[in-house]
């Protein structure tokens, strides 16, 4: 293998790399270069070291150090997502990777994670979710009430898209186009929306009366009928 120095300076040249990850990493992540040539003094550059609370010069790893034994017994080029346990026996989320000269592994560089953050917003979510779960359409609320036959709610943008709604849903039911809806069809339309509440809106009937392709007369007549429905 080539002497110290030349080793010593072809790690160096990762250095920008422990910038570039840790840059795109964030806080969280504590990136290192770990020089296996030097165990005593193997950190020789890291990022966000509040993580771990290490510094430059600090020694070797564990694992570095059995890294180092194993010698060209190591045939991986990384290991991810191992468990990392720093000083106050906090867990964090770790992997490394090889770096080889002439075939021999003589640096790694590091990434440890602290996840506690989104593991206490994962704990946040699945509180959330589970509340959330209760009241999925179906499945019965807690406290209990019966909604089964409640309509649900079409969180619609505009007063031409409720009527759209609806009037697709007969489409559907009848298996035709708005073309060729009868007049049984676009009198349910009406139906629905007026027991929706929809023509206490402005405007309403001139685009119910686009959307169903009939005149606003003929509206304001379905209209009548139906609330005549409603006196019987």
């Amino acid at each position: 293998m080539a002497d110290q120095q030349t080793i010593h300076n072809y790690i160096q040249q990762y250095v920008p790399m422990i910038d570039f990850l840790a840059e795109i990493l964030g806080e969280h992540s504590e990136v290192l270069l770990n020089d296996l040539t030097d165990l005593n003094h193997s950190v020789v550059a890291i990022r966000n070291p509040h993580i771990s609370h290490r510094k430059v010069g600090d020694p070797a790893t564990d694992l570095a150090l059995r890294t180092v034994k194993a010698g060209r017994v190591e045939k991986r080029d990384f290991l991810a997502n191992y468990e990392g346990v720093v000083h106050n026996h906090h867990k964090l989320c770790s992997s490394t990777y090889f770096i080889r000269y002439e075939g021999e592994i003589v640096a790694m560089i590091c990434i440890n994670t602290d996840n506690s953050q989104l593991d206490e917003l994962q704990q946040a979510l699945t509180k959330v979710i589970n509340s959330y779960n209760q009241l999925k359409p179906g499945k019965t609320p807690t406290p209990a009430h019966d909604h089964d036959n409640m309509e649900p709610e079409h969180l619609t943008s505009s007063i031409h898209e409720l009527a759209v709604t609806e009037t697709e849903k007969i489409c559907s039911e009848r298996g035709v186009s708005v073309d060729y809806l009868k007049r049984d069809d676009k009198l349910d339309i009406i139906r629905r929306l007026h027991q929706q509440g929809y023509f206490l809106l402005k405007d309403a009937v001139s685009v119910v009366a686009h959307v169903i392709q009939v005149s606003e007369p003929s509206v304001y007549r379905y209209l009548q009928m139906v609330k005549e429905e409603g006196r019987d």
